[in-house]
């Protein structure tokens, strides 16, 4: 069994001391992104980047086609269980299998795929702190040999506490103790600026912890657990009840729920569909300021 103490991230010291282990797995799920003159930011697979080089031991899960619902009018929604299972089997992880997630950009997309093994059942998750910069600036061993895992039995056991929709977004609103966290910018959370989605501004009555600000901007890794502490503090102040995390499509919201995952708090749940679905309707909520 794979060494590891079983929190949400792992450093890139450890990922070395065990990367031969033949119950971990490494996973690059990097997605590149571009932005359209609209404003809307449009994503590309990371398969070139992975093919120039990686993590030794790593394969290259593709977010955008391999891991979303086909069928949901949004792009990258979670997959239904049964077909999230098959992928994740296909490429050789496991119900035994320690998975180790990072990303060569910004480190949302491994949060993401962390969230989303964890909202399938699968506690033995966790990203690897600073992604792929803080390895190579590390001067770590990047390869470009691509491993080749047989099959695996990936048991899905959904947990619906960690996936939130809008109906369960608009409750925690008019409850008592629920908190609505928005994890982009806070630009955009004031509408200074549009992602495209429709209306500028946020969930009204939502609060901000923008997820770029949970990291070094130097290495890319997550602030140090301490200064986490104090920053959702800060922001957020006391939280009690459930906590739901979102932002435009339900990627960087993922940060969000991984750190406060880090800080032991245990009802935290993702909106999917994120603004991408809330902003189109007019008939929900928002506000600017």
């Amino acid at each position: 069994m794979v060494d590891w103490n079983g929190r949400a991230l792992v450093e890139s010291q450890w990922l070395a001391d065990n990367m031969d282990d033949p119950e971990l797995r490494i996973v690059d799920a990097s997605v590149i992104m571009t932005r359209r003159d609209s404003g809307a930011w449009v994503p590309t697979s990371g398969r070139d980047d992975y093919d120039a080089g990686h993590v030794p031991g790593a394969q290259f899960i593709d977010l955008r086609t391999e891991l979303q619902d086909r069928e949901a009018a949004l792009s990258l929604m979670l997959p239904t269980p049964e077909n999230f299972a098959a992928e994740i089997s296909a490429k050789g992880i496991g119900d035994g299998h320690m998975v180790v997630v990072y990303a060569s950009a910004v480190p949302w997309w491994a949060s993401r795929l962390w969230w989303m093994l964890k909202a399938n059942g699968h506690d033995k998750v966790a990203v690897l702190d600073g992604g792929l910069k803080k390895w190579r600036d590390e001067g770590r061993v990047i390869t470009s040999d691509t491993p080749n895992f047989a099959a695996a039995a990936f048991t899905p056991k959904q947990r619906p506490e960690m996936i939130a929709d809008k109906a369960r977004v608009q409750a925690a609103l008019a409850a008592a103790g629920g908190t609505v966290i928005n994890a982009l910018s806070p630009q955009l959370h004031r509408g200074e600026s549009d992602l495209g989605y429709g209306r500028p501004g946020r969930i009204a009555g939502s609060v901000n912890l923008s997820a770029l600000a949970l990291i070094d901007q130097n290495t890319g890794a997550y602030l140090a657990e301490e200064q986490l502490r104090r920053s959702v503090a800060g922001k957020l102040g006391e939280i009690g009840g459930e906590v739901i995390c979102y932002c435009g499509g339900g990627i960087a919201a993922t940060m969000d729920a991984l750190v406060l995952d880090l800080l032991g708090h245990e009802q935290v749940a993702v909106y999917d569909a994120s603004l991408s679905e809330w902003a189109a309707d007019d008939s929900l909520p928002m506000e600017t300021g």
